[in-house]
């Protein structure tokens, strides 16, 4: 009996070291089963650390702690519109519920059930953007022609013997370095993620799963149902193209010799320019909050950097995600240029937005 519960006890340490066998996959087979793997149900507790080390801005709520932490969440996904994901904490935990009927938050601190109605053009992160699958599919969507696809040894990640790969951004005005991606090499499910900075052997964010079921969870699952005593409510979304362009006017067509890319909901005065890992985002923030951001900025030591006209901005470095905040002369909205883009091209931007500001040709 005592050699059968020795056995038993060290079967996870055998099954770990046993040989995992290498996929015949090429790199770009590999990406492009990756990227077709929405359709892949699944459930699995997994773990995200992100370190950027960038201030607690206002207004951006959890964002702050996603960014600089370890989330960890359990999963139910079965497909691209029915999923949960419930991100566990000291204090209780926070569930997120994307149906047929839209999203739904459940939050155990206040024991209430919320409905999101409405669309929005643009959101911030939110935990489930940082699973091994969404975080390696959008990442991997971004390569260019020109981006270098390598194989990498393959793992055992959470059960899966994981094919994997390897994309290097070319461009170099991108701050990403390296990003590694694991996944099942029979459907493409993604089950870890690294991204390092340019020139870093040390990674930024590392995201794996470390339990895995590849079987359709239940629908019942993924379906909020509230208990008795849970309190229901419906928020709507906010109208942010009507709030936003009432007070900044339309930005460039171009800025640090980057065109701008269209963005959804007719948002005239939040853009992003280049492609790929290149891209940079602009957006307004109203005084009260673009204010507060600044002395956040302040009192975390950013950097000032000149400008045009005599103008500083204030400049917060990551080793992944850059920062530039800028308020024009005479006041009015202060902008926020951020991407993972080296500083030297967000304070050309920034440049470049000031003299279109004052009517001149950037």
């Amino acid at each position: 009996m005592a050699c059968g519960v020795a056995l038993l006890c060290g079967l996870p340490s055998i099954i770990a070291a046993w040989p995992v066998p290498d996929s015949s996959l090429t790199a770009a087979a590999l990406r492009a089963r990756v990227l077709a793997s929405s359709s892949v149900a699944y459930s699995g507790y997994s773990e995200s650390s992100v370190s950027l080390g960038l201030p607690d801005l206002p207004d951006l709520g959890q964002v702050s702690t996603l960014l600089d932490g370890i989330t960890d969440q359990y999963t139910w996904y079965l497909s691209a519109g029915q999923w949960r994901a419930d991100v566990i904490t000291a204090g209780g935990e926070s569930d997120t519920y994307q149906t047929s009927q839209g999203t739904y938050l459940w939050d155990y601190s206040s024991n209430l059930l919320t409905q999101v109605t409405g669309t929005q053009p643009f959101r911030l992160p939110r935990a489930a953007d940082l699973l091994p699958p969404a975080l390696a599919r959008r990442l991997l969507s971004y390569a260019s022609p020109a981006d270098h696809l390598s194989r990498l040894p393959s793992q055992r990640i959470a059960g899966v013997d994981a094919a994997g790969l390897r994309l290097v951004p070319a461009n170099p005005v991108t701050t990403v370095g390296e990003i590694d991606v694991w996944a099942n090499p029979a459907n493409g499910l993604p089950v870890e993620v690294t991204v390092n900075g340019r020139g870093s052997d040390q990674p930024v964010l590392v995201t794996r799963f470390l339990n895995l079921n590849q079987s359709p969870p239940a629908l019942a699952t993924v379906t909020p149902a509230p208990a008795p005593g849970v309190g229901v409510t419906t928020t709507q979304l906010p109208d942010v193209s009507g709030i936003l362009n009432a007070f900044a006017p339309p930005l460039p067509a171009q800025l640090a010799g980057m065109s701008q890319v269209a963005v959804p909901g007719g948002l005239s005065d939040i853009a992003a320019y280049g492609t790929g890992f290149s891209r940079f985002a602009v957006l307004p923030l109203p005084s009260s909050v673009g204010n507060s951001a600044l002395s956040a900025a302040d009192n975390a030591g950013a950097g000032g950097v000149a400008l045009t006209d005599g103008v500083t901005g204030a400049l917060v470095k990551t080793p992944l995600v850059n920062v530039l905040l800028v308020e024009p002369p005479g006041g009015g909205p202060v902008y926020l240029l951020t991407g993972t883009v080296a500083p030297a091209l967000l304070v050309q931007a920034g440049s470049g937005l000031l003299t279109d500001l004052q009517g001149e040709v950037p």
